[in-house]
């Protein structure tokens, strides 16, 4: 393959790294996974890996700044232009089947699942940039929604963590127990419901 020159070209090679990268991780596991073949994967030579990455370590923390950082930067802007917490948290809803059906998040939680022993310094960082940022910033939304008197929380932290817990359950169950399987589980419907009862199980009113 012709080495890439432009800034563009050299964009490209890097994302078809990476996406070769995270088809490895999710089908050998982080540990079993290699360099050289992740490079055969996106059809380059191990060489042109180290190039754009110096690791394998390396290599991951561009999988969670391509994927789960983007993801958590949208979900921190819709929370924050939200005309009210109930809104906030319908638009929430709207927001996280999208990201468990048709983004690659749940094939980078199961590679931090099965091998979070392997490299805990790359699971504290998605720890630090990814979930605590998620679970912090639907916090503050009920903390605000407490304090207008629009909602009922009696503790803020654990309850958002209430309120994303689908999204892990839904995650997990598309990569490891729905293979192979006929029904597909319906994230939409579980979200759909999942918004009318944490919504009324919240309203002050």
């Amino acid at each position: 393959m012709n080495r890439a020159r432009t800034s563009h070209a050299k964009e490209q090679r890097r994302q078809a790294l990476l996406d070769a990268a995270l088809d490895e991780f999710f089908e050998k596991g982080y540990t079993a996974a290699r360099m050289d073949d992740i490079a055969s994967r996106a059809g380059v030579s191990k060489g042109t890996v180290y190039l754009y990455f110096k690791s394998k370590e390396q290599v991951f923390h561009g999988l969670i700044n391509s994927i789960a950082s983007p993801k958590i930067q949208e979900l921190e802007v819709v929370l924050h232009s939200a005309g009210s917490a109930k809104e906030a948290l319908q638009m929430l809803f709207r927001i996280m089947p999208m990201i468990v059906a048709h983004s690659p998040m749940p094939k980078l939680a199961k590679v931090l699942i099965g091998d979070c022993n392997a490299f805990p310094e790359v699971v504290c960082h998605y720890r630090q940039q990814v979930i605590d940022r998620g679970i912090g910033a639907i916090t503050q939304l009920l903390e605000a929604g407490k304090r207008s008197g629009e909602l009922q929380v009696a503790d803020a932290d654990l309850t958002a963590r209430l309120v994303i817990a689908p999204m892990i359950y839904a995650a997990i169950w598309r990569v490891v127990f729905e293979i192979g399987v006929e029904q597909p589980l319906n994230v939409e419907a579980l979200f759909e419901l999942h918004d009318s009862m944490i919504i009324k199980a919240l309203s002050a009113d």
